[in-house]
């Protein structure tokens, strides 16, 4: 979502609390700006960073406060699969969610695929694309590598939800009720995470997604035993 009017924009990343989030940003928004947001319909809720930059110009990554909502992968890949069949969980979507998320329609499970400011890669045609995976990087001219093709926003981690969010909110000067902050929409309860993973699929999440686990320090919380 963008607001002109307040000057931000809502990176919003599937299975995040992003609905609810939007709920409160929407006030600010014009009926051209909800083309991003899920008010609109086909509305390109998702809309990566590479999306406000074509409609918008480069500018807006200087003018405008930008932010975006992050969640451990292992934990958002779940929540996708289950969100997705009904509010149940089924293994074999999950395995096709984990393993072929491209060949099913399913966004790569790295969140910088919604940050990369440019196409990095190429398809078998030999046109640009996006990569799939984004794995950890050994040395310091990967890291680099990324740094420079990819946008970093404003993060605010799922775990810390609303006092984060509450954080952007002061700041924007958007108002808010604190409580509301905690009354997520979509919502599906269910076990922790980890119950639901088998060992190949947690090395796959680990790999697909590397360099998020070394930029924002999350890991795999195994209670399977516990």
């Amino acid at each position: 979502m963008i607001s002109h009017e307040k000057k931000f924009i809502f990176i919003h990343i599937p299975r995040t609390g992003g609905n609810t989030l939007s709920n409160f940003l929407r006030p600010y928004c014009d009926e051209e700006s909800l083309a991003f947001s899920p008010f609109k319909d086909k509305g390109n809720l998702h809309a990566t960073i590479r999306d406000y930059m074509m409609r918008y110009g480069t500018q807006i990554l200087e003018e405008y406060t930008i932010f975006t909502v992050i969640r451990n992968p292992w934990a958002r890949a779940l929540s996708w699969s289950i969100h997705n069949f009904g509010g149940e969980f089924n293994r074999d979507h999950f395995r096709e969610c984990v393993f072929r998320p491209h060949k099913n329609d399913f966004w790569p499970w790295s969140h910088f695929h919604f940050l990369v400011k440019s196409n990095t890669g190429k398809m078998p045609d030999g046109s640009l694309a996006l990569p799939i995976s984004y794995p950890t990087q050994h040395s310091l001219e990967g890291v680099k590598f990324f740094q420079e093709r990819i946008f970093f926003p404003h993060f605010i981690r799922f775990e810390n939800y609303a006092s984060e969010i509450a954080n952007i909110f002061d700041k924007l000067k958007i108002e808010y009720n604190f409580n509301d902050l905690n009354v997520k929409s979509n919502n599906h309860p269910h076990e922790h995470y980890s119950h639901y993973y088998l060992d190949d699929e947690i090395k796959e999440i680990r790999k697909v997604c590397g360099f998020d686990l070394q930029m924002f320090g999350y890991t795999f919380d195994d209670r399977r035993n516990k």
